[in-house]
């Protein structure tokens, strides 16, 4: 009987493998198609500004630039969202090619951990989510007194 028990062993294995791949792959695919969907809204929106433009400077109609504001900060906000679904992109691509990858990491790409763009922890570099009170890597606080603690992009000042 334990030839018969190691061979069911193996294939239920084998079989949880295939089943935490293949629901990798949808989560992927899902992500992947709402960037797709984001894009074409911010294509669609840049199309707007173009004829918004067009028909302010060379059928001198009357286009608010609020309205144009308005419109750009809408492009700015697809594009933050696209940044943040393609970090979540990235990260199970980088879990599932890597089998040796933390088991911290794995179950980040599971629950739909994001990192923000440009933050990272002050204890290992890590990249991490702006609005968490710990790192997800080392368990170090992100924010002290309420402030973040580092953030990846400098700020450059006018003198």
């Amino acid at each position: 009987m334990t030839i018969f028990d190691d061979l069911v062993q193996g294939i239920t294995k084998e079989v949880s493998k295939v089943q935490t791949r293949s629901q990798e792959m949808l989560q992927s695919y899902n992500l992947v198609n709402q960037v797709k969907d984001l894009e074409r809204k911010r294509t669609a929106k840049l199309l707007e500004i173009g004829r918004l433009v067009c028909d302010k400077y060379q059928r001198t109609a009357d286009v608010p630039d609020d309205l144009l504001k308005d419109k750009t900060n809408e492009i700015a906000g697809y594009e933050h969202e696209i940044g943040l679904l393609q970090a979540e992109i990235d990260s199970l691509k980088a879990t599932a090619a890597d089998p040796n990858a933390p088991s911290s990491a794995r179950t980040e790409s599971k629950a739909g951990y994001t990192p923000t763009p440009g933050f990272e922890c002050p204890r290992c570099s890590a990249p991490a989510n702006r609005e968490k009170t710990f790192c997800a890597v080392c368990g170090e606080p992100l924010k002290r007194g309420g402030d973040d603690v580092v953030d990846v992009e400098p700020n450059i000042e006018n003198n």
